[in-house]
């Protein structure tokens, strides 16, 4: 017998539309675009800051602040929102959110001798938000989500519980490695970006150079997550070095340090020492392991 108030011949067309808006939800649910890129990844950091250990002395995050949003200003998406952050971490690490959320371990910072170098992180966490390789991730994981997700959604005709998803999705951001051509693509974007703004670009090889040295002679050192997180260092220090050298000359001297920079430095120096290792807010079911990108 048919349920009340439908006909047996619904039923056949009923389900036709279901499994139509099935699979037009299996092939648009991982599209992401910006504004949910910006509302997931607003969603992420709140999950984050809640959790890690943020340095919250204002003339720092100021700097921090103004000297990437200057950067940002030349990036491939310059109307975006960037927010930066400095994690109270010494180990050597920086990623970047979906949507403009930047973090950087003050034990990377404390390692930086001039202002170039904390501008060539920068803007190369900023290529990334540019070229939307975290959305990318999103897009990735939100294609594999369960069967009984994506039906959840169609029958209740809701849209994905986006604090929940920025659980999840958190979890999986913070461990995911970019690819080796996303590294040489955000370092290659880094050097463009640097140059418009008027910042040597050499500052990111110094930086990596250094870093290299000292995992190469203490190979224990937290310097480790930094390599581990950014694969393929010496091709792409080599990539780097290179594109640089092709670069015209430019019409001033480009900047590598100046004197406010070695007043930060100075600053940071005076906190209290790091709170150490950092662990990262996982979704329930999942174990906390070292933070990284």
């Amino acid at each position: 017998m048919s349920p009340r108030g439908t006909s047996p011949h619904s039923r056949p067309r009923a389900g036709r539309l279901r499994a139509a808006a099935l699979a037009a939800a299996l092939a648009l649910g991982g599209c992401v675009n910006e504004t949910r890129e910006v509302a997931i990844g607003n969603q992420i950091a709140t999950q984050i800051n809640g959790q890690v250990p943020l340095v919250q002395d204002v003339p720092l995050n100021l700097y921090v602040n103004d000297l990437g949003r200057l950067i940002a200003r030349h990036s491939g998406r310059p109307d975006l929102q960037y927010y930066f952050y400095i994690v109270d971490s010494p180990a050597l690490n920086a990623f970047a959110l979906p949507g403009g959320h930047i973090y950087v371990n003050r034990g990377l910072i404390e390692r930086t001798s001039d202002v170039s170098e904390l501008a060539g992180v920068l803007a190369h966490e900023i290529g990334h938000v540019a070229a939307r390789h975290g959305a990318e991730n999103l897009q990735r994981q939100m294609r594999t989500r369960s069967m009984a997700r994506v039906m959840y959604q169609i029958i209740l005709n809701r849209e994905p519980m986006l604090q929940q998803e920025a659980i999840e999705m958190g979890g999986q951001l913070w461990q995911a490695q970019n690819s080796r051509a996303a590294e040489q693509e955000a370092d290659q974007l880094a050097v463009s970006y640097l140059v418009q703004t008027g910042v040597d670009p050499r500052g990111m090889l110094s930086l990596f150079s250094a870093l290299w040295e000292e995992e190469q002679r203490v190979p224990a050192t937290e310097t480790v997550s930094w390599f581990s997180t950014h694969p393929g260092t010496a091709a792409r220090m080599q990539a780097t070095r290179e594109r640089i050298r092709a670069l015209p000359p430019p019409p001033k001297p480009l900047a590598r340090n100046n004197e406010s920079y070695a007043a930060f430095l100075r600053r940071l120096s005076a906190l209290p020492p790091s709170l150490g290792q950092v662990l990262m807010p996982m979704p329930a079911g999942h174990p906390a392991v070292p933070a990284r990108r």
